[in-house]
């Protein structure tokens, strides 16, 4: 897991002689990791609660509290164990006591045992530990939570351009003189909660840009009030104790203490499967998104609109509405199948109608109008002013179009209904 351990691009000579001293990208990646995985467990059971809220509601609207018992369980495992975090851990960092072997408690030919001794965590630090990785989020939740529902966030922005008065705290006003005091701690937070959140952001980069240019070996600042530095695992950095026991009782003839320590081993082998599978779940993730997804041939080659050669085929346009039999361009008395318009070739007579100002309109054979390509069924104008098409896909001028359809609600040519009326006129740009 360990990828960064020949590079340490923010060390300077002295720390870049010590091979197990991490880089701040190492510690900043393991923090981010810990910042990922709430959402996206909180995102699952989301999806899973909408599919079987029954179960999974309440688990859903407690979410902070069980996430927080179940990061306790999986930390303190790690911290026992391993000496470091699970997210330290998954990258290949633990966490040691500092002095360690500065104040004589050693000597000059100390054992790897003996360092080993000495720079293990205590149950005190242990504790701390714990605190400051699930307390110290579950409290930055819950009043960043607090925050938000008590008017935080976009409320107070959108305050700031509202040109009306805000009168309904005072209109509302609590009676009683707790309501009152709680109303006024509650505005006091809000307006001094971002404040103090940017200062803890900036007290937090303090100690990230201190450690980037190795002014401290501690990355976070509880770590200095701990005295407990990171580092890199080394060849002899194993478990702390073993997790499973070297004499372990036999199923045939001791099956109620093997089915005990199946129970009592079962957590601890649990937590430690999570390091690996949280990789597998997401490569099998990014596979369900690939066999899913538009770049996977084998989707394309069962997909109906690729041809065998595997380019792909057009898709034909819809067969267009033909003119209602009461419509428009009806014939009267007689049946005439409705051919699709072509281009109107201009004769030379009528070119000259039209250099001499006269407008070509259709004309009317056998009882029934005429329609010509880039003329108006309504009016006859030609070419058409002002284009608007209606949902059946006809166009008309804008103006007949528009008082056709305000009046009668429905296409003048398919007579299909249009209850929008002028709302659906779409204009003809181009």
């Amino acid at each position: 897991m360990d990828v960064l351990t020949s590079i340490d691009p923010t060390s300077s000579q002295p720390s870049s002689a010590d091979p197990f001293h991490p880089s701040f990208f190492e510690l900043a990646a393991q923090a981010q990791l810990q910042d990922l995985i709430k959402p996206a467990v909180r995102y699952v059971l989301a999806v899973l609660a909408q599919r079987s809220p029954r179960y999974l509601l309440r688990v859903v609207n407690s979410f902070d509290e069980l996430y927080a018992l179940l990061m306790g369980g999986i930390e303190l495992h790690y911290l026992r164990v391993w000496g470091s975090s699970f997210a330290e851990n998954f990258y290949g960092l633990r966490r040691r006591r500092r002095p360690g072997l500065s104040r004589g408690s050693a000597g000059v030919g100390a054992t790897s045992v003996t360092v080993a001794n000495a720079e293990r965590l205590r149950k005190s630090e242990i504790r701390l530990s714990l605190l400051f990785l699930v307390g110290l989020p579950y409290i930055g939740a819950k009043l960043e939570d607090v925050w938000e529902r008590n008017g935080g966030g976009l409320t107070n922005t959108a305050a700031l351009f509202d040109d009306q008065p805000n009168v309904a705290r005072f209109n509302d006003a609590p009676a009683s003189l707790r309501e009152r005091i709680k109303a006024a701690v509650m505005e006091t937070f809000k307006t001094t909660y971002p404040y103090a959140k940017t200062a803890w952001q900036l007290w937090l980069l303090t100690y990230n840009v201190r450690y980037l240019f190795d002014k401290t070996p501690y990355w976070r600042p509880w770590f200095s009030l701990m005295r407990i530095d990171v580092r890199r695992v080394g060849p002899n950095d194993g478990p702390r104790k073993p997790l499973v026991p070297r004499k372990f009782p036999s199923l045939i003839r001791q099956p109620a203490r093997f089915f005990a320590m199946l129970l009592r081993l079962a957590p601890g082998v649990g937590f430690e499967a999570l390091k690996y599978g949280l990789p597998a779940s997401i490569f099998f993730f990014k596979f369900l998104e690939w066999w899913y997804g538009a770049d996977n041939p084998r989707r394309r080659r069962n997909t109906p609109s690729v041809n065998e050669q595997g380019s792909a085929q057009s898709l034909d346009p819809p067969a267009p509405l033909l003119p209602d039999p009461k419509g428009l361009l009806a014939e009267a008395g007689q049946e005439v199948e409705y051919k699709l318009p072509h281009i109107f070739t201009l004769s030379g007579k009528l070119l000259d109608e039209l250099d001499n100002g006269a407008d070509a309109k259709p004309t009317l054979t056998k009882g029934g109008r005429k329609l010509i390509h880039n003329s108006c069924p309504l009016c006859g104008a030609m070419p058409i002013n002002n284009p608007a098409v209606l949902p059946s896909g006809y166009v008309f001028c804008y103006t007949c179009a528009f008082n056709y359809v305000q009046t009668h609600a429905r296409c003048p040519l398919t007579s299909i209904s249009i209850p929008d009326r002028t709302d659906a006129l779409r204009k003809v740009l181009g």
